[in-house]
């Protein structure tokens, strides 16, 4: 794959004095001893000697504390190590400390209103609000190990209490209050505070008014004493807790109070209670420690984003989001902090707060500058941003195209992808000051955190696509979770799928270069017929498609295949476009096109909105609850639940069209072809589930590589002829193959090549299925590794007979096209059967048969014993309890059954031709009366299996003695299938290469 050229340069900004990590990286050669020019070099020398280098950034730091820095670590377990036990400190001295140039008249913290006003404080002015709240705070019962919870937009005034509470050695809970009485309960349950920050503002409902909802969020709160309020409006009346204004209670302090003392605490401390997402369960309750958090903080800002006095940082984030702690922090390396609690009224908001308050470092989400790229805005030709050095974005993918765009609409500013979450408080991918910008992708791993990505053998990978760990302690983890005592729920949330590292949730490529791209949450990646697909793939193809405005791909369970799953998309169209055949044909061509046929959707919905949390991400889990028709486990995360509504609409709509489609008669065509065209239509029609133009490609309408083969056995079935793979793939439409069949023989050939081989070999002849036709091994033959020219065995439409009579007209086809010499038999199941057969007489007559190849025969039950039959039902009847291992479910086989009037199970309907057609060969293979064969026998066994009892291979070891036996992927019923055929295709290659060399024919 081409890497993408670089956009914009590293980051100049308004300074020109070298980057911090500069003088940084001088420190740390000094302690390594060595070189370390390069950003790659540092973070190598971060991750292997990490005592030495968070004590190094420790003392770089300038942050104040007391005590001993040894030991840096008492550990190096990932789950259990603690950082600086020696260490106190406390997290408001040092945001609010002297900084080298930003003296007490440096501005520090900026409030922008909604209503257009602006609160402004210098470091100087902020230190003495934040002692003076802390004195008030203190007098109202706040002290060290307290908790205290925040329910506010973002201002000065929840900042300035943040840092009061943290001032005072308490730990703090925020959240925004528009999330409702559920949510809020849902974070603050845990935390069992006795006093609440409240400014009501947006806290009102529909059915409510804001002061009802905190009457029900108390109600629900049992430790809560007091409340103080943030905002101005009336004191409400509240059973059973005291209420005050916290302004009113500051203004009490006395002029020259100096506040209570501020305590330095141990490293791990509880700083902040911070609650997950909640849209996979009820959220957890993350406590953060003071220490941690500060050093974490003070690392990213200063060496990744190069942030310090003169900057000034504006994220556009809220309370309940971990970016405002993180931006908070900003604080301490001498930062400018703007806050903002105003609407997005449009793509020019925050590119209008940047140039307003001289923003040099602005952070926002890929859903922003995607609003702003669809609006067509250029922020470079509407307002002044001369300040600005940079541009952050988190929260979701950043894709390429979004670089591209930033480039040419904002500047030769970098655009800086980071990545993390409010588990650790933190991010494991950033920026680099040193480095450019790769289109796509984050510049460097989090310096000290050891980032890598993991196959799904566990296996550390490069340039690959894996999972998301850290294999090394890191400052920054949760201490723990609150109503945890034993720690179960914190190891099982993050050490229980790779034990002794971090597991985070997301999908990551990191590349030699140390640069990174986080592809989205590991539980929202599809895996479509075994090809693993980041949904952000289908993102980027699916938004370049006109009139698509948004895009979200779930892996569903398949209601017409029990145990498999279906690639379902969920598209929001921009205002004026419907979904309909031709922008549904449109999308699908595309995402084959420029995706794989993995790519395309089985299922496409238009929606008005798609799920999202309170922070702005994407729910998959909860589109796919509704799409599995189960109930979503919490939607008080979610910021748009109605969207849930939409979305089963959209799945009823559907169904119901495709039952209607599937029970209209199709259309008759004029002429000649009438026929012919009828019936292809028709089965298009029943296999899609819907009507298909006569000139709509078969994949581009929803059609897949197993419905392609559905079809074709529709159409040999009901045209009684033979209908090759190779004609349908030419021209996959309805006009396209009806054109072809009736230009084409009738009669088919009786061998069909299937790849060609080397001169002199003998030929590999695969025999057909139960449905008389070789499609199925394509993707085994696409995948052999041999010389042999393989061909395939068929049997023209029509032309059934028992397991004998097939191997006997087989023998005498082969006996013609191949008169002489050794040939090579393989086949699956019911082909396997008759391979076998074929066997028994070719060596009768005299004709070597070097390989015979058995993939997942099982034995036929008529020449089983009574109780091995029993044992062979008793499996089948497991497998159907069992997702994957059966294409029906327990009822469904009971039902078919001679079980099914003694359990008064309704009578199965009737089959269609395909269901009874393979009834049909099961009944043949199950009477067929085998013998006994002396030759070697290579059997591939399907490792998914009920097991001892399902294979039965003691049966065939008393007709077949000489049996090699060989496990590969997967189950009896997709054995064939293309995610199992490299596997299978590398133990056949293996059974071919050592079976005995032919004689000369």
């Amino acid at each position: 794959m081409k890497t993408p050229p670089p956009v914009g340069p590293a980051p100049a900004g308004p300074r020109t004095a070298a980057p911090q990590v500069a003088g940084f990286r001088a420190r740390a050669e000094a302690v390594a001893g060595r070189p370390l020019p390069t950003p790659p070099a540092l973070h190598a020398w971060s991750v292997a000697a990490p005592g030495d280098f968070w004590r190094t950034f420790l003392d770089w730091s300038g942050l104040v504390w007391e005590g001993s820095a040894d030991p840096v670590l008492t550990e190096g377990d990932v789950r259990t190590a603690r950082f600086f036990p020696g260490v106190r400190l406390n997290y408001a001295e040092n945001a609010l400390r002297a900084v080298d140039g930003a003296g007490d008249d440096a501005p520090a913290l900026t409030s922008v209103h909604a209503d257009g006003s602006v609160e402004r404080y210098t470091r100087g002015e902020l230190r003495a609000a934040v002692r003076r709240t802390s004195r008030a705070l203190a007098d109202s019962g706040v002290g060290p190990g307290a908790a205290v919870l925040a329910v506010a937009p973002n201002t000065a005034a929840v900042a300035v209490a943040a840092l009061a509470v943290a001032g005072l050695g308490a730990a703090l809970s925020t959240a925004t209050p528009d999330m409702g009485p559920s949510t809020l309960l849902g974070r603050f349950g845990p935390v069992r505070a006795a006093t609440l920050l409240v400014d009501r503002t947006g806290m009102a409902r529909p059915d409510a008014p804001a002061d009802d909802v905190l009457a029900a969020v108390l109600a629900g709160l049992p430790t809560a004493e007091r409340v103080l309020l943030l905002d101005d409006g009336p004191l409400p009346a509240l059973e059973g807790v005291a209420v005050d204004r916290l302004a009113d209670r500051v203004a009490a302090v006395p002029a020259g109070d100096p506040g209570p003392a501020w305590p330095r605490q141990p490293f791990d401390a509880p700083l902040w209670v911070m609650a997950s997402s909640g849209t996979t369960g009820p959220p957890k309750a993350m406590v953060h420690g003071t220490g941690g958090s500060l050093l974490e903080h003070v690392k990213e800002h200063r060496l990744h984003g190069d942030l310090g006095p003169g900057d000034t940082l504006h994220f556009h984030t809220t309370t309940a989001w971990m970016m405002w702690n993180w931006q908070l922090s900003a604080l301490a390396v001498g930062a400018h902090v703007v806050l903002a609690d105003v609407p997005l009224t449009g793509p020019d908001t925050l590119w209008r707060l940047a140039a307003e308050h001289g923003v040099t470092v602005l952070g926002t989400s890929p859903a922003y500058l995607q609003l702003c790229q669809d609006e067509g805005y250029r922020p470079r030709d509407e307002v002044d941003l001369s300040r600005l050095r940079a541009v952050l974005s988190t929260g979701a993918v950043l894709h390429e195209w979004q670089f591209r765009w930033a480039a040419d609409a904002v500047g030769a500013v970098p655009l800086q992808s980071i990545s993390g979450g409010t588990d650790i408080v933190g991010c494991f991918v950033l920026g680099s000051p040193e480095l450019p910008v790769r289109p796509g992708r984050s510049q460097a791993l989090s310096l000290g955190l050891d980032v890598a990505a993991l196959d799904d053998a566990g296996r550390p990978v490069l340039g690959q696509v894996g999972e998301l760990v850290c294999r090394n302690p890191f400052p920054s983890r949760p201490t723990g979770f609150l109503d945890d005592p034993d720690g179960e729920r914190f190891r099982a949330a993050y050490f229980a799928r790779h034990p002794g590292v971090w597991t985070h949730g997301d999908r990551v490529d990191v590349d030699a270069d140390g640069s990174a791209r986080v592809h989205g949450r590991s539980d929202g990646v599809l895996n479509v017929a075994g090809v693993r697909i980041g949904p952000s793939e289908i993102y980027t193809i699916a938004r370049a498609v006109p009139g698509v405005a948004d895009a979200m791909a779930v892996e569903t369970r398949d209601p017409a295949a029990e145990g498999s799953t279906r690639l379902a998309l969920l598209v929001v169209l921009r205002p004026g476009v419907e979904l309909d055949d031709g922008l549904a044909v449109a999308l699908r061509a595309a995402l084959r096109r420029e995706g794989s046929p993995a790519h395309v959707p089985d299922l496409l919905l238009a929606v008005d909105e798609l799920p999202l949390t309170h922070n702005g991400k994407r729910s998959e889990a909860a589109a796919r609850a509704v799409l599995d028709g189960e109930p979503v486990r919490n939607t008080a995360a979610l910021r748009n639940p109605g969207s849930l509504r939409g979305i089963a609409a959209a799945a009823a709509a559907a169904a119901g069209a495709a039952a209607a489609a599937a029970a209209a008669p199709s259309p008759a065509a004029d002429g000649p072809q009438g026929g012919v065209h009828d019936a292809v239509a028709r089965v298009f029609t029943e296999v899609l589930g819907a009507p298909v133009p006569d000139d709509a490609d078969f994949f581009d309408a929803g059609g897949t590589s197993r419905s392609s083969m559905t079809v074709l056995r529709r159409l040999r079935s009901e045209l009684g002829r033979p209908v090759g793979l190779e004609v349908f793939a030419a021209e996959p439409t309805v006009r396209g193959l009806t054109t072809a069949l009736a230009e084409a023989d009738p009669q088919g050939a009786t061998v069909e090549p299937l790849r060609e081989g080397a001169a002199g070999e003998p030929p590999l002849v695969l025999v057909h299925g139960a449905f008389g036709d070789v499609d199925a091994y394509r993707a085994l033959v696409e995948a052999l590794d041999t010389d042999a020219p393989v061909y395939g065995l068929p049997v023209p439409p029509g032309e059934g007979g028992g397991v004998a009579e097939l191997a006997r007209r087989h023998v005498e086809t082969v006996s013609t096209v191949w008169p002489a010499g050794p040939v090579r038999l393989a086949g699956y199941s019911f082909g396997g059967l008759v391979a076998y057969e074929m066997a028994r007489l070719l060596t009768a007559r005299g004709r070597e048969v070097p390989f015979l190849g058995l993939l997942d025969v099982l034995p036929p039950t008529g020449r089983l014993s009574r109780n091995r039959q029993r044992l062979y039902h008793l499996a089948a009847l497991l497998a159907r309890f069992v997702p994957g291992m059966a294409e029906d479910g327990p009822v469904d086989f009971l039902r078919a059954g001679p079980l099914a009037p003694l359990l008064r199970l309704a009578p199965a309907p009737p089959p269609a031709p395909e269901e009874a057609a393979l009834q049909r060969s099961e009944e043949l293979f199950n009477a067929h009366a085998w013998g006994p064969y002396g030759g070697r026998v290579s059997y591939f066994r399907a490792r998914r299996r009920i097991p001892v009892i399902m294979n039965q291979l003691a049966a065939w070891r008393r007709v077949a003695p000489d049996l090699a036996v060989a496990d590969v992927p997967g189950a009896h019923h997709d054995l064939l299938a293309a995610e199992h055929a490299p596997g299978l295709a590398r133990a056949v290659s293996a059974a071919l290469a050592a079976s005995p060399s032919p004689s000369a024919g």
